[in-house]
Order: C-alpha cells, then sequence, then structure tokens
C-alpha cells in the first residue's frame, strides 16, 4: 500500500515511492527496490489475503500480534477465545513449492539514521519488514532467526 493509500503491485515500486509503513499512518520512503532472481521451483509461503495471495519466503519478516515473526510462522494461525486482536481472524496459509522468477522486496528508509523509521511497508494488509538487504540493518534490529543467531 502507497503512502496515498493506493495500492501499487510490489514490481512496480520504484526507489523514491512513499510507502505506508503499517505503524500509525507513518509513511516510508522506498530507498532500495530489490529483485532476487530464483528461476526454479522454491518453497513458499502463501497467505490468502483480501487483496489476493501474499506469497513469500518462509523466513521474511512479517509484524504479526506486535511482534517480528517469519512469515511461516503466521500461516496458520487461529486467535484465541480470550486473545484481544481487536476482531475475530483466522489465518489459512501454507507452505508449497512452487515456481518463483523473481522474489521482490523492498528497503524502506534504509539511509535514514537508525531507528528512526520502523523500516517496514504494507502489502496486500499485511505489514512486512523493509530492511532489504542492508546488512547494518539487518544486524541492529534483528527480526529474522538467522539475524538472531548472529547477535
Amino acid at each position: 500500500m502507497m503512502a496515498d493509500g493506493s495500492f501499487k503491485r510490489i514490481v512496480d515500486v520504484k526507489k523514491g515511492d512513499y510507502v505506508n509503513t503499517g505503524f500509525s499512518g507513518d509513511q516510508g520512503l522506498v530507498t532500495e527496490v530489490l529483485s532476487h532472481d530464483v528461476s526454479k521451483k522454491v518453497k513458499v509461503g502463501v497467505l490468502p489475503t483480501p487483496f489476493g495471495d501474499l506469497v513469500g519466503t518462509p523466513d521474511h519478516p512479517i509484524y504479526f500480534n506486535n511482534e517480528w515473526v517469519e512469515f511461516s510462522e503466521m500461516l496458520n494461525y487461529k486467535a484465541r477465545e480470550d486473545e484481544d486482536m481487536g476482531y475475530p481472524f483466522e489465518l489459512k496459509g501454507s507452505l508449497q513449492r512452487q515456481y518463483v522468477h523473481v522474489f521482490y522486496n523492498l528497503e524502506i528508509d534504509g539511509d535514514d539514521e537508525p531507528g528512526l523509521s520502523s523500516h517496514s511497508y504494507v502489502v496486500n494488509g499485511i505489514i512486512a519488514s523493509g530492511l532489504g538487504d542492508n546488512h547494518v540493518l539487518n544486524s541492529m534490529f534483528a527480526r529474522q532467526k538467522f539475524w538472531k543467531a548472529s547477535e
């Protein structure tokens, strides 16, 4: 989701665009658009959303239930009755093997002083990490098991 509330496919987002970060109406500047050539069958997470299926790497960080988790951890989630999520919901995603030509990712506010931004963006209604391939940001804000193990 773009900062102005419009929608754009991630493949169409450009460096310099502003996106909705998913946090308190904040917007973030796209500082890098990353495309990783895959061109083979790989394991992906698939989560149906009202905006279409969200397909991503199982370890991509997603902000969910007030914390950063890897995408695969939220694929089959059912809110407990005592859990106040603001609305009842159930997620029914799956891990699948699919042919992927390219994986896209965004780096958000990568040129800013670390910590001034949530470094995130909204895709298909889900808040995704926007640390991109930035080693400094990934080290400072360890949102994936790989980076957490490096701490």
